[in-house]
């Protein structure tokens, strides 16, 4: 009961509108372009189907390469646009029948192709998106401070602990930095820390 309360109870932002802009990342705008182009791909498709119209569709992607999607050909609509005014030829009643089933079976061809189409986009997204992960977390494990020392002889990990000393000592300095922002408007004086035996203090007070 309890629970049903606090799911009433809920507010939530409600479905939010897309900013319409520019992506400004390459991948993720190679990713939206795939995505938003086998949509209008699949919505003629499904005119075609459902009104029986004639309809061409041309994009070109950032590099250049065009995508293009016709019914019945590119060549027939831009001609039906050069004339507008183009009447069909009278169709005799015995190759009717004909007709109509030819043009069932291209949209059924065309409904599969589309299908296909999508479900390699789907693969290929779901690859670069893997890919993505993989290169992040091999960055991830070429960071010097995570490879094993066993192995090192004594000089490496001598080099090893000075480099990790000087890393302390870098963010030694950020912290105290930071810190002086927060306190610039207090009292008292701050002073970027300095190593002492033992440890590192990171600040150092004035009364």
């Amino acid at each position: 009961m309890s629970s049903t309360k606090q799911a009433k109870g809920r507010k939530t932002k409600g479905k939010q509108k897309i900013e319409m802009k520019k992506v400004e990342n390459y991948g993720d705008r190679m990713i939206t372009f795939s995505k938003r182009k086998a949509g209008i791909f699949k919505k003629m498709n499904e005119l075609v189907a459902m009104c029986d119209v004639e309809v061409a569709f041309l994009i070109f992607s950032q590099s250049k390469k065009p995508y293009t999607f016709a019914h019945p050909s590119m060549k027939e609509v831009a001609d039906r646009l050069k004339n507008p005014s183009r009447q069909e030829p009278l169709e005799r009643d015995d190759t009717r029948p004909l007709v109509e089933a030819y043009k069932k079976r291209r949209l059924h061809d065309l409904v599969k192709k589309m299908e296909a189409l999508e479900e390699e986009l789907a693969m290929d997204l779901e690859k670069l998106k893997l890919l993505k992960e993989s290169r992040n977390e091999k960055n991830l494990d070429k960071m010097w401070w995570n490879f094993p020392s066993e192995g090192l002889s004594a000089k490496e990990l001598q080099q090893r602990y000075q480099a990790m000393l000087e890393l302390r000592d870098n963010l030694c300095d950020n912290m105290a930095h930071l810190r002086l922002g927060k306190d610039c408007g207090g009292s008292s004086s701050v002073r970027v820390g300095r190593r002492v035996s033992g440890g590192v203090r990171l600040f150092d007070r004035e009364a």
